[in-house]
């Protein structure tokens, strides 16, 4: 019997230029609009993380992640996605809500009580492979705590922040009682979730719609695509540093065009 497969998009900033710390990762809001009604004009399926741990999806879906706790997640993301009837998680560092940029407890508990997921993305968006071992099990564990304190309600996945920690943090997160743990490598989810880090698809603000609707099929060579250049930037933030790393991407971002090109 053929396993069902799952795409989960990772997104962040939704409907702001570039910074140094969020590059590319912001998707401008006209183009996530249109994204999300693709999604609802073709009847893609869009299900919950809690479904893709348990296998009960159906092929070709598709799951929504929010990065960041960024205060577009509340105030463009949720509207758009409650219009369509659409689930999602958010992934936030409980250290970071309520600063410039980021959401707010209040608005974090009306996800929550709207019946979107709300999970850790660390305690103050550490980059776990760039800690000692106690650090980042004090990251992993004290982010639940603290988001189970003020949301009164059981955070059972993270997301970890740049996608690192391999084995060290998968190896926390379960020890701390998470049962789903996400990365930022890409890939697809096929059958039930299982015990290792899940794969998901970064969405970057120039994946016009469709570049979009290319990543969401089973397609090997856009995973690989995706992949080379996966392996690529972690190699260039390993050896710059990651504030270095962020500056060059910044810059390369906001490079004039080409000219005859707009």
């Amino acid at each position: 019997m053929k396993l069902p497969r799952t795409t989960i998009l990772m997104y962040h900033r939704v409907g702001v230029a570039p910074n140094i710390e969020e590059g590319d990762y912001v998707v401008p809001t006209a183009l996530f609009e249109d994204q999300m009604r693709l999604l609802a004009a073709h009847r893609r399926p869009v299900v919950s993380l809690v479904d893709v741990a348990e296998g009960r999806y159906p092929d070709r879906s598709v799951a929504l992640t929010f990065d960041d706790g960024c205060d577009t997640d509340a105030t463009v993301v949720a509207p758009v996605l409650r219009a369509l009837g659409f689930t999602a998680a958010f992934f936030v560092s409980p250290a970071l809500i309520g600063q410039d940029g980021r959401v707010s407890w209040a608005q974090l508990r009306a996800l929550a009580d709207d019946g979107f997921l709300v999970g850790s993305h660390g305690l103050d968006h550490a980059l776990l492979d760039e800690v000692p071992a106690q650090e980042l099990v004090r990251q992993i564990v004290e982010s639940k705590q603290w988001l189970e304190t003020r949301l009164d309600r059981p955070v059972s996945a993270i997301s970890l922040p740049g996608g690192g920690g391999g084995e060290r943090a998968l190896s926390a997160a379960r020890e701390a009682g998470y049962l789903l743990v996400l990365g930022s490598r890409p890939g697809r989810v096929r059958g039930p979730a299982g015990g290792g880090i899940l794969p998901r698809l970064a969405v970057r603000r120039g994946h016009g719609l469709a570049r979009f609707e290319a990543a969401l099929e089973p397609r090997p060579f856009v995973l690989l695509g995706a992949a080379l250049r996966y392996a690529l930037l972690r190699s260039a933030r390993r050896v710059l540093g990651t504030r270095a790393y962020g500056s060059l991407r910044l810059r390369w971002l906001l490079r004039p065009a080409p000219p005859g090109r707009s």
